[in-house]
């Protein structure tokens, strides 16, 4: 697809003028000027949603943007709470739609992962503000030196049931203040796990420790090391502050 002008050119644009306006837009989210930022996305998934549906095999990221305007649009209008945890979870997905256009390009889809994030968003519409930031009993948390350490209990996060306890404890401390995510006797922690840990690293200094291998052979595959650092054991992350 990469030899076809028109695809040359709406990528020149996406770089150029759309990804710039999305970038714009999602800082606004994460200092929680909501509704300036919803404004500024709008017009760029919009564009972008509109474009792809017309470009031959670019149908399924007109598709995905489509689930994830409705989802912007759900927010906007109140029936989707603002929450943190709704946010960050509109932040991925938009994120997202530049990976399918990515992926498409490329003939590389990862549609499991899409269908990850759409099962998400579905559950955030459905289930209501309350669900959506409710805290399980997944994590203990507790404070050491001035840091939050949230004790991940499950054996396997994977599943939004398993790792929503670990975001909604993220969402309880202070922005800017420290957090030690301690994975010990996890198993293993997904992609998706990882990533909305990750994409809340510009918020709070987030640190974990205790990953088993697959865990952080997880994080490492993904490139999740440039936004949370990484220690052997708790006791280690300490020494080092």
């Amino acid at each position: 697809m990469s030899d076809d002008p028109m695809v040359e050119e709406f990528f020149s644009e996406v770089n150029d003028k759309y990804y710039p306006q999305v970038m714009e837009g999602l800082e606004l989210l994460e200092v929680s000027e909501v509704a300036q930022g919803i404004e500024i996305l709008s017009r760029p998934l919009h564009t972008i949603k509109g474009v792809t549906g017309f470009m031959v095999g670019f149908e399924p990221a007109s598709h995905f943007t489509h689930k994830i305007e409705d989802f912007l649009k759900k927010v906007q209008s109140g029936d989707v709470e603002p929450t943190q945890y709704n946010l960050t979870l509109l932040s991925r997905g938009i994120n997202m739609i530049f990976q399918v256009l990515e992926q498409l390009r490329d003939d590389a889809v990862d549609e499991e992962e899409q269908e990850e994030v759409l099962a998400l968003i579905t559950e955030a519409s459905s289930s209501g503000p309350v669900a959506a930031a409710e805290t399980g009993a997944g994590v203990t948390v507790e404070t050491r030196d001035s840091v939050t350490i949230i004790r991940v209990r499950d054996h396997r996060v994977h599943l939004d049931r398993q790792f929503k306890p670990v975001i909604s404890a993220i969402m309880g401390v202070e922005p800017g203040d420290k957090i030690l995510i301690d994975l010990t006797g996890v198993l293993t922690f997904g992609s998706t796990a990882w990533a909305m840990v990750a994409s809340m690293g510009s918020t709070f200094k987030i640190a974990a420790c205790g990953l088993s291998p697959a865990a952080k052979q997880t994080f490492y595959a993904w490139g999740f090391d440039t936004t949370i650092a990484v220690y052997p054991d708790e006791d280690t992350y300490f020494t080092t502050q």
